[in-house]
């Protein structure tokens, strides 16, 4: 069968989806991957196909470069794609949202849809429709698409596919749909169109489609996350195991052997390098906490990231610019990191023990529009998903939560000897890894996603 994958074009959404192709296409299948064109605004990579071309896989650059709905002051309708406080209280009041569930709202409205409405604002844009034309001309029988560029499920309704999301997050709009699906009718009435919802529709509408839970939520969805991390349980799901991907390349010698003294990797990602500017001074504590330790640090840190640190990096730490995750962690004994859905699952497959980079801050992304630009609400010092990972490493025994916001370097310090010296932790990341074995791999769904395509497709298209 043909397998259309399609992504928002960057490295941290594509980069999931690659072990379900290469099992597809393993297995005989065709597989292509399609993106819009990307542009160097935000998280969109203006090079995209670079990464599928690096994975073996063939893609699909649909229309020209544009750009993305939230940055064009252009378009006239510009304000009302940011995300608004206002709009989350009357949700939040409605719905009763406490902390930890306000938390997962604005998840979802501030960062999963302000990214969908990039590519999907109101107003059609070329290489959302370009992306279309090309499922309708290719014919895929099933398009696995990524949740924050929903156009996928549109071209595979009006190709005929059968469809499902790949989840790369925790599913923040499934939970959004069963905490509307739960409210009482008089509660609903009252509620405006849920920011999904209302962002799909324009686009469907065009082609003549309804919007209805299949269309926002896939005919079944690829779950790759362990129960802790998983906020909904009534969805169609086929369950996967997290396979890390980080890109490929030659190992460098010194990761040959075996480290004489305990390796620690630290890894503080790479997307918000790209358009941060340095690193809240994390990196210059970090670095300060584990300079007298007897230990050998690996820090994938680049000069951004490096930017806070005063005079050159202590003996025992080496500073790469980039190494893959795959090579470099079964050579270490514990991993820093900020949080990342992809790193946390990097270092869950190797049974690494975590230390999670977290603060107590409210995460959301508010702008306002003010003269030539937006004046974003984003001032929180952590990786978005930080507290969903530090709280399951923890609850786990798998590693700690570090806060260079409220935690001096001394406590920060006994934290990674602590790590490293306690059997604990290396059994509670153990265990991890063997929940994580147990789950099917990609090349065993295969069958399944087979039967459900041959299930779903529209025989007649």
């Amino acid at each position: 069968m043909r397998v259309l994958f399609t992504v928002f074009p960057a490295p941290a959404h594509f980069l999931p989806l690659v072990p379900y192709a290469w099992a597809l296409q393993a297995a005989g299948h065709e597989v292509c991957v399609a993106a819009p064109a990307g542009i160097g605004t935000g998280i969109a990579d203006p090079d995209f196909q670079r990464s599928v071309r690096a994975a073996g896989l063939s893609g699909v650059s649909c229309g020209e470069p544009e750009l993305l709905a939230v940055h064009d002051r252009g378009y006239p309708e510009f304000e009302s794609l940011l995300p608004t406080a206002a709009e989350t209280g009357v949700f939040s009041r409605a719905l009763g949202f406490g902390r930890d569930e306000l938390a997962t709202w604005e998840m979802f409205h501030c960062f999963q849809v302000l990214a969908a409405r990039d590519f999907h604002p109101p107003k059609p844009r070329q290489d959302i429709d370009a992306l279309i034309d090309f499922a309708r001309r290719w014919r895929p029988d099933l398009v696995v698409w990524d949740p924050w560029l929903p156009s996928g499920a549109v071209a595979a309704r009006a190709c005929g596919a059968a469809h499902a999301r790949a989840l790369n997050a925790p599913d923040y709009s499934g939970w959004v749909h069963e905490r509307l699906a739960a409210a009482p009718a008089d509660v609903l009435a009252a509620l405006p169109e849920d920011p999904l919802t209302r962002t799909v529709r324009p686009l469907a509408e065009r082609y003549g489609l309804d919007v209805d839970t299949e269309l926002l939520l896939g005919q079944w969805t690829i779950d790759p996350f362990p129960a802790d991390l998983r906020l909904t349980g009534g969805l169609p799901t086929v369950d996967v195991r997290y396979v890390p991907y980080n890109g490929s390349g030659e190992i460098p010698e010194w990761l040959h052997g075996t480290p004489d003294i305990p390796r620690v990797a630290v890894s503080l990602g790479v997307s918000a390098r790209n358009f941060l500017t340095g690193d809240w001074g994390r990196t210059a504590t970090l670095i300060e906490a584990v300079a007298d330790l007897d230990i050998e640090v690996v820090a994938t840190l680049n000069a951004n990231q490096l930017m806070d640190v005063e005079g050159a990096l202590p003996p025992n730490v080496r500073a790469v610019d980039y190494i893959p995750l795959t090579q470099l962690l079964p050579t270490c004994s514990a991993l820093i990191h900020h949080g990342s859905i992809g790193t946390f699952g990097a270092a869950s497959a190797m049974g690494v023990p975590q230390l999670v980079c977290d603060t107590d801050e409210a995460v959301h992304c508010y702008g306002t529009v003010r003269g030539d630009g937006i004046d974003w609400n984003f001032d929180c010092q952590k990786q978005v998903t930080a507290t969903e990972t530090s709280r399951m490493v923890v609850r786990r025994g798998a590693g700690v939560r570090l806060d260079h916001q409220t935690q001096p370097v001394k406590h920060i310090r006994e934290q990674i000897v602590r790590v490293l010296g306690e059997p604990s932790f290396r059994e509670g990341a153990a265990a991890i890894r063997r929940e994580w074995a147990a789950t099917p791999s990609p090349a065993d769904i295969v069958g399944e996603l087979e039967t459900l395509t041959e299930l779903h497709r529209d025989r007649h298209r």
